[in-house]
């Protein structure tokens, strides 16, 4: 049975977050990314900077590897999991790159502490280093060169807006069955339709 759902999606995952750091989570806000340029598929955790009415906003350096994939392939997966509920959410869509004006508005809502880290390990994510003092090492440097100054975007800072057309929602059952809820964005609107597990 399929029926126009009076619940948008988006904001089932936002309310889903919210009860998961009711009951104690740290920090919900993390989503395992897959990305695909070639045959083999990779995954990574990002962090979600924000759910909109279209999909999650989140973050990453210019030469990673997700970058690059994304940039060949934009299609995109993402699973959310909620252990203090058992619960799990996926989100299939598509990538749009956020211009530089949107990632200058949100550079500039982040943390001083997070700019001075971004900024000394992105041009040299993933590079091979000689040792963990490199990263901390240029830390220092970096807040000592720009102390009582503002911190400037870095040119690696880049963002991503995932924008979902499909969401699968899992209540997982101990004794009873799970509930698998599935959205489809379909001529405008979400079609749910109640799957089974």
């Amino acid at each position: 049975m399929i029926h126009i759902d009076t619940c948008h999606p988006l904001e089932k995952m936002k309310a889903w977050i919210e009860s998961e750091k009711a009951m104690g989570s740290d920090n919900p806000n993390r989503v395992v990314l897959a990305t695909s340029s070639q045959d083999i598929p990779r995954s990574r955790i990002v962090a979600i900077r924000e759910i909109t009415g279209e999909g999650i906003v989140f973050f990453t350096q210019r030469e990673t590897r997700k970058a690059r994939d994304l940039s060949i392939n934009p299609r995109v997966s993402m699973t959310l999991w909620l252990a203090q509920q058992q619960r799990q959410v996926v989100l299939e869509g598509y990538v749009k790159a956020l211009t530089d004006e949107e990632n200058l508005f949100y550079w500039r809502t982040i943390p001083r502490e997070q700019q001075l880290r971004f900024t000394a390990y992105a041009p040299i994510s993933s590079h091979a280093i000689p040792s963990p003092t490199t990263l901390s090492e240029k830390y220092r440097d970096l807040k000592s060169a720009f102390e009582n100054r503002d911190i400037p975007m870095s040119d690696h800072y880049c963002g991503f807006h995932a924008i979902a057309i499909s969401m699968c929602f899992y209540t997982l059952g101990s004794e009873e069955f799970s509930e698998v809820l599935h959205f489809e964005y379909c001529h405008g609107k979400w079609k749910q339709q109640l799957l089974s597990p």
